[in-house]
């Protein structure tokens, strides 16, 4: 190239800044597809048809797997030996039988296995996971109130026994100190079997229990308005038993909180010693309150009187670690509840800053 014609080509690049970049293109999201299918209503109306169909035939499916295992898990239910007994062959045939491994192998493991197999508590738990299985699957099925009562009804029943089975394995010595009831030196059966064994198995979701997973029942237990964990009273209580009472018997509610708060209380006065249980109460007990308060008033039941009772639960426990945000939230909701122009400041409690 001459230099005659190099050096406008210099000039151009010598004027632009320097390391001057090419703008990057800008990231755009991607846009859905724009579907140009249009079909007839005599189309539309076929294929509906045959969802139709085609949700029936899942559903028989599905009932009957339900089926099957619930003619095993009732018989499993008529006691705690019983309950054993349909677990040793649920246990045998998911971790051994499907594995190809030998009868010896299961064998050994029983005789590894044998001061807990043998353990009243265990046998109890492992009933009372069954009692609990059999409910959710009760559940699966229950989308309406209606069908919502019995189940209900059988619950308030299995959290009573449940609660009745946890203070059954411990006991509380003379200075406060909670022990496993039979322990000497420790563990129940000469260091086997920790308590935390029986809470272990009630703590599991039912759906991943030995039972479940012999019957392959893990991807048939999908209804999310249910708690899977049989100790988990606030999760009951918030998934089943709460929208039931909202829906047919809104009047029991406060009651029904109240029954809630007692069985996780009991739980844990049972499993804590005195000075742990001192602690979790002190917080855990009015935070308990205002959440019953709370939930009454969301719901427009006895409104006025969980208003009331909410302000008493901030004049009560002025030091209480959540009274601030308690304090701030009662405010906002007061403004919300009351009539244009007639809510006026909320006095603040002696010693909440």
């Amino acid at each position: 190239m001459k230099l005659t014609q190099l050096l406008p080509l210099l000039a151009v690049v010598l004027a632009s800044p320097a390391g001057a970049q090419t703008p990057a293109a800008p990231i755009t999201e991607p846009v859905a597809p724009e579907y140009k299918v249009v079909l007839t209503p005599a189309q539309t109306e076929h294929i509906l048809k045959e969802l139709d169909k085609v949700e029936t035939q899942i559903g028989k499916g599905r009932g009957s797997v339900f089926s099957a295992a619930m003619a095993k898990f009732r018989e499993g239910m008529a006691s705690p030996a019983a309950a054993l007994s349909l677990y040793l062959e649920c246990y045998k045939l998911e971790h051994f039988d499907r594995k190809n491994l030998k009868m010896a192998d299961f064998t050994d493991w029983k005789n590894k296995n044998e001061v807990k197999l043998k353990d009243e508590d265990f046998k109890r738990a492992l009933w009372l996971q069954l009692e609990y299985l059999v409910l959710t699957i009760q559940a699966q099925e229950a989308d309406e109130p209606k069908k919502m009562g019995p189940i209900v009804t059988a619950l308030q029943a299995f959290l009573g026994k449940a609660v009745t089975a946890i203070q059954g394995t411990t006991v509380h010595s003379a200075s406060g100190a909670v022990t496993d009831k039979d322990a000497k030196g420790g563990r129940k059966g000469g260091g086997n079997v920790p308590a935390g064994d029986i809470l272990g198995t009630l703590r599991q979701s039912v759906a991943d229990s030995d039972f479940a997973k012999a019957y392959s029942l893990e991807d048939f237990l999908k209804r999310e308005e249910w708690e899977y964990q049989p100790l988990n009273v606030k999760g009951i209580y918030a998934n089943f038993i709460f929208p039931y009472y909202l829906a047919e018997k809104p009047a029991e509610l406060p009651a029904q909180w109240d029954s809630r708060i007692n069985a996780e209380v009991a739980m844990r006065k049972a499993l804590m010693s005195e000075t742990e249980y001192s602690e979790y109460s002190k917080d855990a007990g009015p935070r308990m309150l205002w959440e019953k308060n709370n939930y009454l008033v969301a719901n427009n039941v006895t409104a006025v009187k969980a208003l009331a009772d909410m302000l008493k639960v901030i004049q009560t426990y002025p030091s209480h670690p959540d009274a601030i945000s308690w304090l701030k939230e009662f405010r906002d909701l007061i403004q919300k509840v009351s009539e244009p122009g007639t809510a006026g400041p909320v006095e603040k409690p002696a010693g909440v800053q």
